[in-house]
């Protein structure tokens, strides 16, 4: 049985095309070295359920290769010709295991690298940090050190929080928009318009800052 599953994922990752969208691609990686498209994916113990169009799969995770943390190029963002706000970028990737182009395409959404930024709903700072979010992670986010590595740290732990979910990245980052409860009561990213063209604009410019 799990020899057929396996030969009828191969055959399926071989003839289906990714669905283009503007958050991630949709695929499950096999340790065969196949790559399996998705519309939905949802973990039961130790089996994926894969669902693509009318077809539904059901893979041993045994068959799926975890995914890894990415490096991050540490050589690009350290030295002292870079701006302050972007030696703190570098830090904290570091500190977190987060890409500092992730960062960086949040604060230029966020606040356009001004450290006074301040919204109309109150959120502070060059990451846009909520004064009752700042205050649960002990940080002051009026310091744009302090800011930088806060929102970091809140970025890190919406990202494990979806991590293995269909677009995990982009659910994270609506959740850093509107609040992980809202992800949470829609089971996606809520339709919310400031909330979806927020994802797309972080993905659009982190993609761009990575090609570069």
């Amino acid at each position: 049985m799990g020899e057929v599953r396996q030969l009828t994922a191969i055959l399926l990752a071989s003839i289906a095309l990714c669905a283009a969208d503007v958050t991630e691609p949709t695929f499950l990686a096999l340790k065969n070295g196949s790559r399996l498209p998705y519309d939905n994916l949802t973990k039961e113990g130790n089996l994926y359920i894969v669902r693509n169009g009318g077809s539904t799969l059901f893979i041993d995770a045994s068959e799926v290769v975890p995914p890894k943390p990415p490096e991050l190029p540490k050589a690009e963002w350290t030295g002292a010709t870079l701006s302050p706000a972007h030696k703190w970028i570098g830090e904290s990737a570091d500190k977190h295991n987060v890409r500092p182009e992730l960062i960086q395409a949040i604060v230029e959404v966020e606040s356009a690298f001004k450290m006074d930024a301040k919204s109309h709903a109150g959120a502070i700072g060059l990451m846009q940090l909520m004064p009752a979010t700042a205050r649960s992670l002990k940080a002051n986010p009026y310091d744009p050190e302090q800011n930088v590595e806060a929102g970091t740290r809140y970025l890190d732990m919406l990202l494990k929080k979806y991590e293995g979910r269909p677009n995990g990245l982009a659910l994270a980052l609506a959740a850093y928009n509107a609040g992980p409860g809202a992800v949470d009561r829609w089971g996606g990213i809520p339709p919310i318009k400031e909330t979806r063209n927020y994802v797309r604009k972080v993905i659009s410019r982190y993609r761009q800052l990575v090609r570069n």
